[in-house]
């Protein structure tokens, strides 16, 4: 973030003559962060909702963040009253769609709904009907699991197991649980912690022969690929945004000595809240998942271009008569249409990314993610996946995960349970035959052509009924 003000701020382009300002808030705890957040916020150390959005001269006219789900929707209330425009890089809960309870917030990542697409659009594509899905037990994970839920109610999946997962969580119980119900395509829908966590637990508890499909907050995890035992769980395959590589980003973060920072300088100077600063050194944030890089430098740069159309800047300079309030900079951020590093970048009438793609990844046996296919939303949904790339535990056999195998011709489904992947097949009687969903009909009416063989049909056949 850091980086990309200061890339605004040296160049002579998109805002001449103009500095942005701007503090740094690591969102480490609500009862931390809520302090420095009033500040911003208020008027001569009154907090009050303004009757007309013109009268709102805030400190502040824009803030990029917070990243998580939860986060958001516990700080996003505060800015939403006076219509401060924010652009989350991260927050990816379908609730903030909802233009009425928020109007002012818009994010450069794409919501749960279309990960959920791209999720059941790669187990439709390999014909795995039988699934577990676990999620986090926050507001990430269960509108996840909500949006899973509806997605796959038309279409040939059953959710055989679900599970909320948190730091209590009894692994050995929940993985005896998905063995019991011979389930072999596993859904991880969680934050990176949680998900490590499952992972790690697989591997002690020398879980084996699965296929694992993980979110977009995972699939590029840079330890679990390479830790010992990983192979011997089954095959992984993930959802992943692009990674876009952004010009001198990482010289500018070697340069930042950012350890010897956290050690030396006075904490006032680099840390605005009572945090303990981490050591992370430069190679840890170079090694961090590189997705997120872009949806970071994008909301930067989509307030610095609404300010920038706000201030009717142009030839080399900006107007500085204007004076600048949030509504205004909000209605021109509605209207982004810009190009950043050959990304097109625009929002909805939702304030979701009117852009961007999703990776689909396979964990190599070097340990690393390769990409082996994609699904694009923009301008039409059209997705990919190259079948000969992916490894499989099976040893070159695509693997199954069914309830019950399709019943031979001739035969019936006569379902069992609750499901409907968990059937029985019985044969066809005379007199009946069976439909595209696997149901026996019984006719009425005269046949006009039979098969011998079985009980299908193989010609069209009018009936009255």
């Amino acid at each position: 973030m850091r980086f990309t003000v200061e890339e605004i701020n040296n160049s002579t382009n998109l805002l001449p003559n103009v500095s942005l300002g701007y503090e740094i808030f690591d969102h480490c705890s609500d009862t931390q962060s809520f302090p420095g957040i009033f500040k911003l916020i208020s008027d001569n150390g009154l907090i009050q909702p303004w009757d007309e959005p013109h009268k709102n001269l805030s400190k502040v006219i824009a803030v990029v963040g917070p990243f998580s789900s939860t986060d958001t929707l516990t700080l996003a209330p505060l800015f939403m009253m006076d219509l401060i425009t924010m652009v989350s890089y991260g927050a990816a809960a379908s609730a903030f769609s909802e233009k009425v309870k928020f109007p002012s917030f818009l994010r450069t990542v794409h919501s749960n709904k279309q990960v959920i697409d791209v999720i059941v659009n790669i187990t439709l594509h390999f014909n795995w009907r039988w699934v577990a899905f676990l999620n986090s037990e926050n507001d990430y994970g269960k509108d996840g699991r909500e949006l899973f839920i509806k997605r796959i109610k038309d279409t040939e999946i059953c959710l055989a197991y679900i599970k909320d997962l948190n730091v209590y969580t009894d692994y050995y119980q929940m993985f005896k649980q998905i063995e019991a119900h011979e389930i072999h395509t596993i859904i991880v829908f969680a934050p990176k912690s949680t998900a490590e966590a499952v992972i790690d637990s697989a591997i002690q508890l020398n879980i084996t022969n699965k296929v694992w499909i993980a979110a977009d907050t995972w699939s590029l995890n840079k330890r679990l690929p390479k830790e010992k035992g990983i192979k011997n769980i089954g095959t992984v395959l993930g959802v992943s945004q692009p990674v876009v590589t952004i010009p001198g980003f990482s010289d500018f973060i070697y340069s930042s000595k950012i350890q010897n920072h956290c050690e030396n300088a006075e904490p006032e100077r680099f840390c605005n809240q009572v945090c303990n600063c981490s050591n992370l050194s430069a190679e840890d944030i170079i090694a961090a998942d590189p997705s997120f890089s872009f949806p970071v430098y994008s909301a930067v740069y989509a307030i610095a271009h609404a300010l920038h159309n706000t201030l009717q800047c142009g030839s080399g300079r900006c107007n500085g008569n204007i004076t600048v309030y949030p509504h205004m900079v909000l209605a021109q951020l509605q209207k982004s249409n810009f190009t950043l590093l050959n990304w097109s970048v625009k929002f909805d009438e939702n304030g979701d990314p009117k852009f961007g793609s999703y990776s689909i990844v396979f964990w190599n046996h070097s340990g690393d993610a390769e990409e082996v296919g994609f699904y694009n939303f923009h301008p039409s949904v059209h997705s990919f996946i190259n079948n000969t790339k992916i490894q499989w535990y099976t040893k070159g056999e695509m693997p199954t995960s069914l309830c019950s195998p399709e019943c031979p011709e001739g035969y019936a489904k006569k379902q069992t349970g609750i499901h409907k992947c968990c059937f029985n097949c019985q044969i066809c009687r005379n007199g009946t035959y069976v439909n595209r969903t696997g149901k026996l009909i019984y006719l009425k009416g005269k046949l006009k052509q039979w098969t011998k063989s079985s009980a299908v049909i193989q010609t069209l056949m009018v009936f009255s009924f």
